[in-house]
């Protein structure tokens, strides 16, 4: 239950956002207790959505509100998104945006570049509606028991497709060994899977209208 609505939010962030603009420049101490009272007034409208604040450019700063992937409460980033005041030079953005397919993370001991892994197309036998599907990724040293490794990809992924796509879409995914030809084996290079997000949603938009 929120404790505080969406307007209320913003009208908190209106008398901050010249500090939070300029947070580069305070002190630390004024600094930290800033961004916690950020952290705070934001649990007070949703426990369940953080943020991230970019980099101040020429254009001024961006602020993503992410729901870390728990659909749970992603109508709380929409409403907070969408119910934007007028805020000069700060880009409000609402989920982890999609960053196309050549992207390289680095989580906890693992480095991946896309260009490094391969997928598989899975069915989803649970959902008939076939909303969502599965893939099976391939890669080096390829270690299934693994959490770390298992969330440096769910990573890499969510960094291609983006956060609401890769939520919403993606149903399970699991690991397997790279094969010596994976395309002889039915592997796409990873770097092709916002082709094959599009390719889906299209698809989707296609069956519901016959």
């Amino acid at each position: 239950m929120k404790k505080i609505t969406v307007n209320q939010f913003w009208e908190w962030f209106q008398t901050k956002s010249e500090y939070l603009m300029d947070i580069d420049n305070l002190p630390q101490k004024e600094k930290d207790e800033l961004l916690e009272e950020f952290d705070s007034v934001l649990a007070t409208y949703s426990e369940g959505i953080s943020y991230e604040l970019g980099e101040l450019t020429t254009n001024g700063r961006k602020i993503i509100f992410t729901a870390e992937g728990d659909e749970e409460y992603f109508e709380d980033v929409i409403e907070l998104c969408t119910n934007i005041p007028i805020l000069d030079f700060w880009d409000i953005v609402a989920f982890k945006q999609p960053q196309g397919g050549k992207v390289r993370i680095k989580f906890e001991d693992y480095t991946l570049n896309s260009k490094d892994l391969w997928f598989m197309p899975l069915e989803n036998q649970e959902n008939e509606l076939n909303e969502k599907f599965g893939l099976k990724i391939a890669l080096k040293d390829c270690k299934e028991e693994d959490e770390d490794q298992l969330i440096a990809v769910y990573t890499l992924i969510e960094a291609m497709i983006g956060e609401y796509d890769c939520t919403t879409l993606l149903e399970y995914f699991e690991l397997c060994p790279l094969p010596q030809n994976p395309e002889d084996e039915g592997f796409i290079s990873l770097t092709q899977l916002p082709e094959f997000i599009e390719w889906f949603l299209n698809n989707i938009e296609d069956s519901e209208e016959e």
